[in-house]
């Protein structure tokens, strides 16, 4: 402010002076409030950058979790399809199982009819040798 002020001639008008004075003042003030704006942006901006930070925080975080939710899910299924095959195989055996045991059920009534069969030809066989016989 001095330097402008000593550079106008020492007879100049008090008002042109004045007026100088004030735009100077304007100015700085000008300066000053464009400057605290600035650093009001500057902190806005770091402020953003910290919440999206933040949010990106918690994005990761909402994956992480939404992997293990997924991991625990995989799990809970393969352990689901581990017991379903497990069941299956226990249906299987026992199916086997049925199967054998019917197998052996028909094996026995086959013999049974085939002691059926072998005591009625024999009865016949002795029905006919006591016709024979008779005649």
């Amino acid at each position: 402010m001095t330097d402008i002020m000593s550079m106008l001639p020492g007879d100049a008008n008090p008002a042109v002076k004045e007026a100088i004075k004030r735009r100077i003042l304007r100015n700085a003030i000008k300066r000053k409030a464009v400057k605290k704006a600035i650093k009001r942006k500057v902190v806005k901006k770091s402020i953003a950058k910290k919440a999206i930070k933040r949010r990106v925080v918690k994005k990761a975080v909402k994956r992480k979790v939404a992997k293990k939710a997924i991991k625990r899910r995989v799990v809970k299924k393969a352990v689901k399809r581990k017991v379903a095959k497990k069941a299956v195989k226990r249906r299987v055996a026992r199916k086997a199982v049925k199967r054998r045991a019917v197998k052996k059920a028909v094996g026995r009534k086959v013999a049974k009819k085939a002691v059926k069969r072998r005591a009625v030809k024999k009865a016949v066989g002795r029905k006919v040798a006591k016709r024979a016989a008779r005649r």
